[in-house]
């Protein structure tokens, strides 16, 4: 059987310099297991091991990097985001590995999404200036991470609120999508909901042609409960499987939504047992993904190296992903055709993304 051609739609690099709780606050001491360079030889490495995989290229989606609360120069405050362009500019140039450049295909940096336009309209502009004109051609998206906003009032205003939906606008009019990061496992379904009125709300009386692009991350995090199950549904935590059904039916409903296959070792309460065993897991979550998006708005991403963490191989995890996503997505129930496995694969990250 030929390898599966797979474009994968999120990945995570950081260099030596920003490989602690100085570069990223998330990098706690002691012992933090991705405290430590994190480059595209490294996820090859991986890769080019198994015969069975066969990746065509990969999206880059930024870090959580430090910056300081935003005041005055723009400049000065989003340091740390604007290094983060700088270094992935240095990867497409090919100071990392010669084959940065050919495989990197598209770039979704951070973007300060929660201040006035004209704020953001300054970071743009250093970004590019940045990035220059071969790395910044690559930037196809931005992302600012919600997930960490547990309050639900001042999550609201923050959505809901001109400013956020102005440069959802802002960013679509320029040909920019936005990557979505909510959590129903730790903050509540609220999140989902209050994200689904704010896509509605930025696609409202906009020309097509400018719909601000939304890409949905690792299912948005479901809440699985803490039970240890065998498989099938009698064991599921039933009102927030439900909760998150509901929600995932209403961000979907805007066609210029995607949701990816990603991030699930993070949220499982176990990543042991053979691949069958956790797919019959999270089968009930992926079925509705797919009833809800189809097969032409749902991607394949590894969430590497996050996934290393909780996955079940170390280091070799996102590999292992990657067969999770096979087993789960190989059953009558799905019926799927090769041409919708090649839309999950690499088709629907192309079209999301915008990729040449």
């Amino acid at each position: 059987m030929a390898p599966r051609k797979i474009i994968d739609s999120h990945i995570h690099l950081w260099p030596k310099e920003t490989s602690n709780e100085t570069g990223h606050a998330w990098m706690t001491p002691p012992d933090m297991a991705l405290a430590k360079p994190h480059l595209l030889k490294d996820y090859f490495a991986v890769a080019d091991g198994h015969q069975d995989v066969e990746v065509q290229g990969v999206i880059y989606v930024e870090t959580d990097v430090r910056y300081d609360a935003p005041n005055g120069d723009v400049a000065s405050w989003a340091k740390g985001p604007l290094d983060e362009i700088s270094f992935l500019r240095a990867t497409v140039e090919g100071k990392y590995d010669v084959r940065d450049s050919k495989m990197l295909f598209g770039l979704v940096p951070w973007a300060p999404m929660d201040q006035p336009t004209n704020v953001l309209e300054e970071y743009l502009a250093l970004a590019e200036e940045r990035a220059g004109p071969q790395v910044w051609e690559r930037v196809k998206g931005f992302r600012f991470l919600l997930q960490f906003i547990s309050d639900q009032a001042v999550f609201g205003r923050l959505v809901l609120g001109q400013d956020f939906q102005d440069n959802l606008k802002l960013l679509g009019k320029r040909g920019f999508s936005f990557d979505v990061g909510v959590d129903q496992h730790r903050a509540g379904t609220w999140q989902l909901t209050l994200m689904a009125k704010a896509v509605e709300m930025a696609h409202a009386g906009v020309p097509i042609e400018e719909k601000v692009t939304f890409i949905l991350n690792h299912l948005c995090k479901p809440d699985y409960g803490e039970t240890k199950w065998t498989s099938g549904k009698d064991s599921l935590s039933r009102r927030a499987f439900t909760a998150w059904c509901d929600a995932i039916e209403l961000l979907a409903k805007q066609d210029e939504t995607y949701m990816k296959l990603s991030g699930q070792f993070s949220e499982m309460p176990s990543t042991q047992g053979t691949l069958r065993d956790l797919a019959d897991t999270c089968h009930p979550w992926i079925e509705h993904v797919l009833k809800c998006f189809g097969p032409k708005r749902v991607m394949f991403g590894s969430d590497w190296p996050v996934c290393n963490v909780s996955g079940p191989s170390g280091e070799k995890s996102w590999v292992v992903w990657r067969g999770f996503v096979e087993a789960s997505l190989d059953g009558p129930e799905h019926a799927l055709s090769n041409e919708d496995l090649d839309w999950i694969w690499h088709k629907t990250a192309t079209e999301a993304y915008r990729l040449r």
